[in-house]
């Protein structure tokens, strides 16, 4: 009977060293294990949250590029009926309208220093004629042809010249760049130009067809004999891409 009451003391003695000694021991792996199911349920559960994030903003962007492909789609038929109509108009007239535009990529920079000249990736510029660049429908700048390759000289660069009409009464001026805007220069004082006018082209330097727009007028300066206007580009080119060189006007 004693000796029963020594083994079971023994057995206690035993559990409690083994609690006090070796708890870390075995609660060690156990914690491990605990903190790796937690660390994948995070990481789970932000991968859930992100997939669910993307779909929806793909979502969106999917319906927002339905809606813009359903405008230009209009805007194409309206268009072509117009282009239709004006057509035959030409036809009964027995007048012939087709300008002729061909695509073209920048290469490169003139200079690092001049972010307003750039290598076009164009062959067959005539020399000593000047031809008119378009980007996405505007006015962009200008082409020639720089000992056998195409140099465009967009709206920034001071050497950028060709003829415009200036508001709704088709004053005629002529554009030239300047830095980060194009200035008219010499209007006669008698014309009556305004801040907000649209200018475009006129056609009649035989550089752009009649009607591609350049910009707005933001600012009159009124010189002794003359007036100048400052006018702010729609197009404003930081990294080249691809233009339309418009061969015949």
């Amino acid at each position: 009977m004693i000796k029963n009451k020594y083994f079971y003391l023994l057995i206690i003695i035993i559990a409690i060293m083994i609690k006090y000694k070796y708890n870390d021991i075995i609660k060690e792996p156990i914690l491990n294990v605990t903190s790796s199911v937690k660390s994948y349920y995070i990481e789970a559960m932000d991968f859930a949250k992100n997939a669910k994030d993307k779909y929806i903003f793909q979502k969106e962007e999917i319906n927002k590029l339905k809606k813009e492909i359903k405008m230009l789609k209009k805007s194409a038929l309206l268009s072509s009926a117009f282009a239709s109509k004006l057509n035959s108009y030409l036809k009964d007239n027995d007048m012939t309208y087709s300008p002729k535009l061909k695509i073209t990529r920048a290469l490169s920079y003139v200079s690092l220093a001049d972010y307003n000249s750039v290598w076009l990736d164009f062959k067959g510029l005539k020399k000593d004629k000047i031809f008119g660049l378009l980007y996405q429908g505007y006015s962009a700048g200008i082409a020639i042809n720089k000992n056998g390759r195409a140099l465009g000289l967009l709206e920034g660069n001071d050497k950028c010249i060709f003829s415009v009409y200036i508001g709704k009464n088709k004053l005629p001026g002529v554009i030239f760049g300047n830095k980060n805007n194009m200035i008219i220069r010499y209007i006669p004082s008698w014309m009556k130009v305004h801040e907000g006018d649209e200018v475009y082209t006129s056609g009649l330097d035989n550089i752009f067809y009649e009607g591609v727009k350049v910009g707005k007028v933001v600012k009159i300066i009124k010189e002794e004999s003359y007036t100048s206007a400052i006018v702010k580009p729609y197009v404003k080119i930081t990294v080249p891409g691809f233009f339309h060189i418009i061969t015949q006007p």
